[in-house]
């Protein structure tokens, strides 16, 4: 199994975080205080893990929804009344989920390149890229391979179309479906414990 790689941050990253110059955060690299290590080409980098324990021994605020116990759920939908019923169940479900929705699969993609989510729920019936194609870009990069996605249609698929989706996927949904059961069986492949039962 490929395990997701940790987010890193640059210096100018950190010292916008903490509100403070480049120059500072170098200083506290070179001072030990802060965990740092370097790439091949010279560039300083810092492991998520590292930040935080840097954030929390020197009692900086944290940034909103920066806390390493979260996991990340990226709702692809192109319909807006089920992406943000789906927004609002995984909000209610649990406070230890960040939860993002994005109507189209190019700007779902342009979002996992960005930060990879723990799991995908991804409709496969949306215009210029559909979920298929965003399922199998997914599956065929290593760096994305073990994201965990739930797919849903409201519309008949072929069936090579819908073998695929079945195959690959970790759960799919039939519309209409039970929003707290596609909720419940989310969390379940995160290892997130649902607070609240969603109808």
């Amino acid at each position: 199994m490929i395990e997701k790689r940790e987010k890193t941050y640059t210096t100018f990253e950190i010292a916008d975080i903490c509100n403070v110059r480049p120059t500072t955060v170098i200083k506290w690299a070179n001072q030990r205080r802060i965990k740092v290590y370097t790439t091949p080409g010279g560039h300083r980098r810092i492991l998520e893990s590292d930040l935080f324990h840097f954030l929390k021994q020197y009692n900086f605020p944290l940034p909103e929804g920066f806390d390493l116990g979260r996991k990340r759920v990226l709702i692809i939908e192109d319909e807006t009344d089920v992406g943000l019923l789906l927004k609002k169940a995984f909000q209610r479900a649990s406070k230890q989920i960040d939860v993002h929705w994005t109507d189209n699969g190019v700007e779902g993609l342009l979002a996992v390149g960005k930060t990879p989510p723990d799991l995908v729920v991804l409709d496969v019936v949306m215009p210029m890229v559909d979920g298929a194609h965003v399922l199998s870009t997914l599956r065929a990069d290593p760096r994305t391979q073990q994201i965990k996605v739930i797919g849903m249609t409201g519309k008949r698929l072929l069936t090579d179309k819908l073998k695929f989706m079945q195959q690959h996927t970790d759960a799919f949904y039939f519309k209409p479906f039970k929003t707290g059961e596609l909720v419940q069986k989310s969390l379940e492949l995160i290892g997130i414990e649902m607070l609240t039962q969603t109808k």
